[in-house]
């Protein structure tokens, strides 16, 4: 995935990230999310904040973090 620090893009691994408030959504939603990054990729970066050396805690983009995870 990919982190964002002072407008910079950064890849980083997936299991570093960690989702401190999990939200749920509807499974159309959610399908919709996983066909568009199957057709165009992940576009937008999802927002995570250092935690430690090899820790991330997401800010924002839950949504499309699981997504491209299950795509």
């Amino acid at each position: 995935m990919i982190e964002r620090e002072d407008q910079q893009v950064h890849m980083i691994p997936i299991d570093q990230i960690r989702i401190l408030n999990p939200r749920s959504r509807s499974k159309v939603k959610f399908k919709q999310i996983v066909d568009n990054i199957g057709r165009v990729g992940l576009k937008r970066p999802v927002t995570v904040a250092r935690l430690g050396e090899a820790e991330y805690l997401l800010v924002c983009g839950q949504g499309r973090l699981e997504a491209f995870k299950a795509h």
